[in-house]
């Protein structure tokens, strides 16, 4: 079952540049940033960045952090506080903001060294790679919060800026000048509502459902190897708009998918339905925004730098 016909999924080549420009987006985040990684020892950092990240090219199963620099990374909600979304949605924002960012910032570091180290066919197009990685980050990002356990809290928020009237003309299709205010539409914080859906500001309800997934995780008690499948699964995905080659990306998700359910089978023999189970685990991840990741994440880094264009330059910069 190791030998592959398409592609050789041995190999985790990938034609990336070697050189990093100190003028991009990238370099700036990080700039400001770079100390958040002290805390691992040097030679594990550089044991990090110059291995291939998939776990199932190794014999032996260990994870990018030690258990210590797992330990650094929390900041979780509570359990008891359960998955509730209520009808007017109540804004949040993060209670230690300038840790927190920095925390989420290494992690999604580690998400882009775990698509350019992918062992994908040598003639996998470039164009094909960076559409699949805009479309999935903020999933692949969760899949990597959840891998290492972590955890952050947030407060309640009052929201100051309300939506521009042609915002509210667009989510609400009501015409300028109508006499219909969008409250009148929607009585119960329907400003709010507006606004939360143009700008994809944090919710409470968003929190739970991230909280809820991590949770979900951590029963399952997967390992690296599962979540480095489930990441592959995610990240090959034919139905992206645009995709130059979606034969060879479906090919690519299917043999990630082969992969795991050989791997649970092999791991899991007294256990049949796990790898139906884990599988089920991948729909909830469709309802964390990605615009919610940026505003509660990165907005303090990045400013107004579009997200697209972020990813982009640091999967193309080493």
């Amino acid at each position: 079952m190791e030998e592959r016909r398409n592609h050789d999924w041995n190999k985790g080549d990938c034609n990336c540049p070697d050189r990093h420009s100190k003028d991009s987006i990238l370099y700036s985040l990080l700039s400001g940033n770079s100390s958040s990684d002290t805390d691992s020892p040097p030679n594990e950092r550089e044991e990090t960045s110059s291995r291939n990240l998939i776990p199932w090219l190794h014999n032996n199963s260990t994870s990018p952090l030690s258990s210590s620099s797992s330990s650094s990374l929390s900041t979780r909600t509570s359990p008891q506080s359960t998955p509730s979304c209520h009808y007017t949605p109540a804004a949040v924002r993060l209670c230690n903001p300038k840790e927190t960012c920095q925390q989420v910032a290494l992690l999604l570091l580690k998400t882009v060294e775990f698509v350019r180290t992918l062992p994908i066919h040598s003639a996998f197009p470039s164009k094909d790679r960076t559409l699949l990685f805009q479309h999935s980050w903020s999933e692949l990002l969760a899949l990597t919060m959840a891998q290492y356990k972590f955890e952050f809290e947030v407060e309640e928020a009052k929201i100051t800026q309300l939506p521009s009237p042609e915002e509210e003309k667009e989510q609400t299709g009501v015409e300028e000048g109508a006499g219909v205010a969008p409250n009148q539409l929607c009585p119960q914080g329907g400003l709010l509502k507006c606004l939360v859906a143009m700008k994809g500001i944090p919710t409470k309800c968003d929190v739970d459902t991230m909280n809820t997934f991590f949770r979900k995780c951590d029963t399952m008690m997967l390992d690296d190897k599962e979540f480095a499948y489930l990441k592959a699964t995610i990240f090959f995905s034919s139905d992206v708009p645009g995709l130059v080659n979606p034969g060879m990306v479906e090919s690519h998700q299917s043999q990630a998918q082969l992969r795991l359910g050989e791997y649970e089978t092999a791991m899991y023999p007294t256990d049949p339905l796990r790898f139906a189970h884990i599988l089920l685990s991948l729909p909830p991840l469709r309802n964390i925004r990605s615009k919610v990741i940026t505003q509660l994440f990165f907005q303090d880094l990045i400013g107004d730098a579009p997200m697209e264009e972020l990813l982009k330059q640091m999967l193309a910069n080493p």
